[in-house]
């Protein structure tokens, strides 16, 4: 028996990578705080963005094409309305190298994560600290909670359920946190939380827009965004590590890939350039959250 025929649409290996994509998308939806589209136009509008983020984080691009085929698949009516999505995903096929977000420097994020901190915004201070550390991609970062953290006295690991990667390879991944101070801002900061209690007081899409006022707030003229904590942290540790060990860290699929985001970050890092005043006042900030900030950092 060949069963019915909409088993025969597609193959099951098909059907099962189209639903992955699929899940990824809501993922994204759940990660900015995002309710389900109540409409093809919105649904549309969602996706495109999905798709940006994709490209911005240089993932494949195969899981971009994979969601717009896998909600055709599971959805036949909204295939017709996704030309927005489908004209970016044919924009991927046509550029060269994604316009990826610059990496944050370590005096950068220090300083930034002080000015949340001064501002009574330390889950976000905590998040771009602990993001640095890492490399810990921004849905990862904004879907934590207390209970997925194990503390000890000078080291640690953090339980990633919900990772890219250990979704596609079926297994619960873990990070390893071997900075001290890391370990002891993250005790100090959980100390009253509840297993389930997200570290994120806010939503992916608050935090966001916080980052964002922060830059315009400290006059850094960088388009930078939740993502330049994770491509800031490796290219940081690159220059003391091998780039295997930061593929590893990283949970990159290959070194080639690994490669890219790092090289490209390191060109990137050449064009910040800043006044000397405003370096002063974010070396300030820097040293007031990390007093050992230029002889651990730097």
């Amino acid at each position: 028996m060949l069963g019915r025929l909409r088993t025969q649409v597609v193959s099951p290996k098909t059907e099962e990578r189209y639903l992955n994509s699929v899940s990824r998308f809501l993922e994204f939806l759940r990660a900015h705080g995002k309710p389900y589209p109540c409409s093809f136009l919105i649904l549309d509008l969602e996706v495109s963005q999905f798709v940006e983020e994709l490209w911005e984080q240089g993932d494949p691009k195969g899981w971009a094409g994979d969601c717009l085929s896998g909600l055709g698949h599971f959805i036949p009516p909204c295939k017709p309305f996704l030309v927005g999505s489908w004209r970016l995903h044919a924009a991927w096929g046509r550029a060269e190298l994604p316009c990826r977000a610059p990496p944050f420097t370590p005096l950068i994020l220090y300083a930034i994560a002080q000015a949340a901190a001064d501002l009574g915004w330390t889950d976000l201070a905590v998040l771009l600290i602990l993001g640095f550390h890492t490399f810990a991609r921004a849905g990862e970062l904004f879907q934590a909670r207390a209970g997925d953290f194990l503390l000890g006295s000078r080291s640690g690991t953090w339980t990633l359920p919900l990772s890219k990667s250990g979704q596609r390879q079926g297994v619960t991944e873990s990070l390893l946190i071997t900075d001290p101070f890391v370990v002891v801002l993250l005790k100090n900061f959980l100390r009253n939380f509840s297993p389930g209690d997200n570290v994120s007081l806010v939503s992916g899409g608050t935090q966001r827009k916080r980052l964002n006022d922060l830059l315009i707030s400290l006059q850094i003229p960088f388009p930078f965004r939740w993502y330049s904590v994770r491509r800031g942290g490796a290219t940081h540790a690159f220059r003391t590590n091998n780039i295997a060990s930061i593929c590893v860290k990283g949970r990159w699929s290959s070194v080639k890939t690994a490669r890219i985001y790092i090289c490209d970050a390191v060109a990137q890092l050449t064009e910040l350039k800043l006044s000397d005043s405003k370096l002063h006042k974010l070396r300030q900030l820097a040293l007031k959250c990390r007093p050992s900030f230029e002889e651990v950092i730097v």
